[in-house]
């Protein structure tokens, strides 16, 4: 049989992250995607993030962390070696490891209703750090298991001032959007909206992202069924006709 080379051609993807070893980036390369990453949102520090440095924070049973944003403003090292760590899913835990510090719990279902429905740490003293955008799903769902929680809102996210240019010049051929979270979801469509939209279509990084889209009234095309990189190639390839 003939192979016909337009089908060797696979459309463009857009990943909103700059880092061109990101592991979504380096997996949809090299799967044959032509990948256009560079970030939408950014890091905003809320004043509570000085607050980590408070040694009385840190007489919790149990640090959870829900973001890779969210190691990046930890003291280090932690003030209490002896603090039990929990991660969100294997990004955060790397991000972690990566500081020497250890990880204790990490879910098998990677997001916040997994962290909360394979919770070990039983009616803990919790220390939990997080965006101001973070649902109420992690720390309420640690209430209800017994817990204790002190939510520190430390960062929160916002849309970049203006679509980047690599973006806007290659917008129209793009066929895929990759929508790693709801924060990205409303700068994407604040910033291409004056550009219009053609046919490309969303694939959401789970299902509170999935919503914001269906809220916003661009709902995803395919929501990942984790957060790991392989998924997000499934997700785009069961959309590629």
């Amino acid at each position: 049989m003939t192979t016909n080379p337009a089908d060797l051609i696979k459309p463009p993807v857009l990943v909103p992250r700059d880092d061109s070893h990101d592991k979504f980036v380096t997996t949809l390369k090299q799967a044959g995607y032509g990948v256009i990453h560079k970030a939408l949102t950014r890091t905003v520090e809320l004043p509570d993030a000085d607050r980590l440095s408070e040694a009385d924070l840190w007489q919790a049973d149990w640090l959870v962390v829900t973001s890779k944003t969210t190691v990046g403003l930890l003291p280090d090292p932690l003030p209490n070696p002896d603090i039990k760590v929990a991660a969100v899913g294997a990004a955060t835990a790397r991000a972690l490891e990566k500081r020497s510090t250890g990880v204790d719990f990490v879910p098998e279902d990677h997001s916040g209703a997994g962290l909360v429905a394979e919770w070990p740490g039983g009616a803990a003293n919790v220390l939990l750090p997080v965006s101001k955008l973070a649902a109420d799903t992690v720390p309420e769902g640690l209430t209800r298991a017994g817990c204790t929680v002190n939510r520190l809102e430390v960062y929160t996210t916002a849309a970049v001032d203006e679509l980047p240019q690599v973006i806007a010049q290659s917008w129209p051929s793009v066929e895929f959007v990759v929508v790693t979270a709801s924060s990205v979801g409303r700068a994407l469509v604040d910033l291409v909206e004056p550009l219009g939209w053609r046919r490309q279509k969303l694939v959401a990084l789970g299902n509170p992202t999935a919503k914001t889209l269906e809220e916003l009234d661009h709902p995803a095309d395919a929501v990942a069924s984790s957060p790991a990189p392989e998924a997000v190639l499934e997700a785009i390839e069961s959309l590629v006709a």
